[in-house]
C-alpha cells in the first residue's frame, strides 16, 4: 500500500492534479483487490465471525472498488483517514477487521441522503421563541441596542456603540441532527454541535465577555483586552483570542477542552491548567488532566464527519443518537469492541449500522429506536 501513500501525499502537496490522482488510484484496483482479499481471508486475524460473513464483507468492498467510474476509492489506515477528510473527492473508506484491541475495526464512509434536520431555536430576553434555519436573510429581531440578522446561514449580532442599559440575554439551542453557528456581539464566532446550547448577553460590557454552553461548541475568539470566558458543566475556560473546542455533553463522563490555536486557561473545581495548541484538558470530578489531542477526531463534527479513534460501541452510539435523533438501548452486556474510521454525517443510519452488523454487532430497528443485541 506504500504506493498509495505516495500518490495521496503528492496530491496534498500539489505535485499532481486531481485528474492524475483519480487516474492513478483507479489503476490500482487489482492491487487493492488483492490486499483486501488477503486481509479479509486471513482467518482469525480479523474480527468477522465466520468465513461466510468475511465473504459478504469482501463482496461489499469489491462493489466499492469497481465503482471507479464514480471517482471512488478505498483507504485503510489512520493516515488515509486524515486524507479522506482533506481530499475534495467522493471518498469511500473500506472496512478492515481485527480482533485484538490494538487493531480496531475500520468503519466505512458513504454519501447517502442527509438525516432529517429540525429547527434551531432562538429564545429572546422576553421568552419569545424564534425558529431558525440555514436559509433566509435579514433582520430577525432587535434586543435593546443590538440588531440580530441572518447572514450567510448564520445569526449575527450587531450591537450599537451605546452599550448602556439593561443586560439582556439570548439563548440558542440546536436539536438532534443539526448544527448552527452564530457571530457574537464582539465578533467572536461559535459553532454549536447537535443537542447543544449557548446563552450570552446581546452586548458585551467593557469588563466582561462571558457565555454559557451545554453540549459541544467550537469557538474562534476575537482578541481584545477583555478576557472571554466560557462556562460549561464542570469547568470554565478563559481566553483572550484563540480557537478551541468544548465537549460537555451531560451523557459523557468528562468535560473535554481542546485547543487548536492560541492559549486557554481551563479551570476545574480543584485546579487549573494552561493549554498549548494540540493539547486537550480532560476534567473529571473536579480534577484536570492534560493529554495530546486527536484534532481530526475532535473537529470531525464541524467538518461534516464522525471520526472514531478506537472508540467503544457505546461511545459511538451516543454520537450517532445525537445526530440521527434515535434512541439506543442494549440487550445484555455492551460489546467492548473498539472501532476506528470515518463515517460521513450524510450517511443513512441503516448503512452505518449494516457495517457494524458485519463486524458481529447485531441490532433491531423500529421507527427511531434501535436495540443492540450482543
Amino acid at each position: 500500500m506504500q504506493r498509495f501513500h505516495q500518490i495521496i501525499k503528492a496530491y496534498l502537496e500539489g505535485r499532481i492534479s486531481k485528474r492524475a490522482l483519480s487516474k492513478q488510484l483507479s489503476a490500482g484496483d487489482n492491487d487493492l483487490r488483492t490486499t483486501i482479499k488477503d486481509q479479509l481471508e486471513s482467518g482469525t486475524s480479523d474480527g468477522l465471525t465466520s468465513p461466510e460473513s468475511r465473504q459478504v464483507m469482501y463482496n461489499r468492498v469489491m462493489v466499492r472498488v469497481k465503482e471507479k467510474e464514480k471517482g471512488r476509492t478505498i483507504f485503510f489506515n489512520r493516515w488515509f483517514r486524515a486524507a479522506a477528510i482533506l481530499l475534495p473527492l467522493t471518498i469511500v473508506a473500506g472496512w478492515m477487521y481485527h480482533a485484538r484491541e490494538k487493531h480496531p475495526e475500520k468503519i466505512a464512509q458513504y454519501h447517502l441522503p442527509s438525516p432529517v434536520k429540525n429547527k434551531v431555536m432562538l429564545t429572546l430576553s422576553d421568552g419569545t421563541a424564534i425558529a431558525l434555519d440555514s436559509s433566509g436573510k435579514g433582520v430577525v429581531a432587535q434586543q435593546g441596542n443590538t440588531v440580530l440578522k441572518k447572514e450567510n446561514g448564520q445569526l449575527v449580532y450587531h450591537p450599537s456603540a451605546d452599550k448602556g442599559g439593561e443586560v439582556l440575554y439570548n439563548k440558542i439551542v440546536t436539536p438532534k441532527g443539526t448544527t448552527f453557528h452564530v457571530t457574537l456581539p464582539d465578533g467572536s464566532v461559535a459553532w454549536l454541535n447537535a443537542v447543544s446550547s449557548i446563552r450570552f448577553p446581546v452586548a458585551f460590557s467593557k469588563d466582561s465577555r462571558q457565555v454559557e454552553i451545554t453540549g459541544e461548541a467550537y469557538f474562534e475568539i476575537q482578541k481584545n483586552q477583555t478576557p472571554f470566558r466560557v462556562k460549561a458543566a464542570g469547568g470554565e475556560i478563559q481566553v483572550l483570542g484563540t480557537k478551541f473546542n468544548v465537549n460537555g455533553y451531560t451523557d459523557e463522563s468528562v468535560l473535554k477542552v481542546t485547543l487548536l490555536e492560541g492559549a486557554v486557561k481551563v479551570a476545574g473545581r480543584k485546579d487549573s491548567v494552561m493549554l498549548r495548541p494540540g493539547q486537550q484538558a480532560v476534567l473529571l470530578d473536579g480534577n484536570t488532566k492534560v493529554t495530546q489531542a486527536d484534532v481530526d477526531e475532535v473537529m470531525a463534527w464541524k467538518n461534516g464527519n464522525f471520526v472514531f479513534n478506537s472508540l467503544t460501541l457505546s461511545e459511538i452510539m451516543r454520537q450517532i443518537s445525537r445526530w440521527y435523533d434515535i434512541d439506543v438501548t442494549y440487550e445484555g452486556p455492551v460489546s467492548q469492541k473498539r472501532f476506528t474510521g470515518i463515517v460521513g454525517r450524510n450517511e443513512s443510519i441503516e448503512e452505518v449500522l449494516s457495517f457494524m452488523q458485519a463486524a458481529g454487532i447485531r441490532y433491531k430497528m423500529n421507527d427511531r429506536k434501535i436495540v443492540i443485541a450482543q
